[in-house]
């Protein structure tokens, strides 16, 4: 089975003030790095061996606490939606003077001028998605804290939308029922790569010992975007530090 361990990057003084990033290079606040390092307890537990960014800096901040033996791997197309116009401003203050481009874009059917399209963000955030899965091929499964058997694992640090967008465009979540990704928090997407179901109760899942992890390999590298998605079971979305370790984060701006 592969697992890709998804994590939203800490909290910025952008975050907190509500204004729009987008691809502005914005460093983590404080609070940010205190998140990321409770984050990293639960992300060294899943036992990771491949680990990616986006190009922002504070994908890095954030991967960098998690206290991996791990150089991760930068990603550009793991970056945040480009807002063009509306980068760097504040949200309510958009809201209200555009209420309707507002709407629209938060349905994915406006785009700000000189921005990225709801479109292209999806069709960037699949590929990574897509890459990420198929290069699992090339490392060991390794134990994990809640299975009993080993799983190919990587971690990615990327954004609120970009992340929210993706696991809409792997049909994960209906984007009118759902919560914006809290700063830190971590969801998980789990691929069985055999058929019927796993099970909880008997030793390894129930998988038995005859898997060749070589077959096993191929096949993973044979995987199709299609397959992919149908394979896609959503495990765990939007775990946050505060439940995590409430003593050690503080409250933090949702958004």
């Amino acid at each position: 089975m592969i697992r890709i361990v998804l994590v939203r990057h800490g909290e910025t003084d952008w975050n907190k003030a509500h204004r729009l990033q987008g691809r502005s290079d914005i460093p983590l606040a404080e609070s940010g790095v205190r998140q990321a390092q409770v984050t990293g307890g639960f992300v060294r537990a899943q036992n990771p061996q491949q680990g990616y960014v986006s190009s922002l800096i504070r994908t890095h901040q954030t991967f960098a606490q998690f206290g991996l033996d791990l150089e991760p791997s930068i990603r550009p197309d793991l970056a945040e939606q480009n807002l063009g116009e509306w980068e760097g401003g504040y949200a309510a203050e958009i809201r209200n003077q555009f209420p309707e481009q507002f709407e629209a874009w938060r349905a994915g059917t406006f785009t700000p001028t000189d921005g990225e399209s709801y479109q292209e963000l999806i069709d960037r955030m699949r590929g990574a998605f897509f890459d990420i899965v198929r290069a699992t091929a090339d490392i060991e499964p390794s134990p994990s804290m809640d299975l009993s058997f080993d799983v190919r694992t990587a971690v990615a640090v990327s954004h609120g939308a970009a992340l929210r967008v993706l696991f809409e465009g792997l049909k994960l979540i209906d984007r009118h029922q759902f919560i914006p990704l809290t700063p830190a928090s971590v969801s998980v997407i789990d691929i069985p790569l055999h058929r019927g179901p796993l099970s909880s109760s008997l030793p390894k899942g129930g998988l038995g010992d005859g898997r060749d992890q070589d077959a096993e390999s191929a096949m993973i590298r044979s995987l199709t975007d299609e397959q992919i998605v149908d394979l896609c079971r959503l495990r765990l979305i939007n775990l946050s530090p505060e439940l995590l370790n409430p003593s050690a984060t503080e409250s933090v701006a949702i958004g």
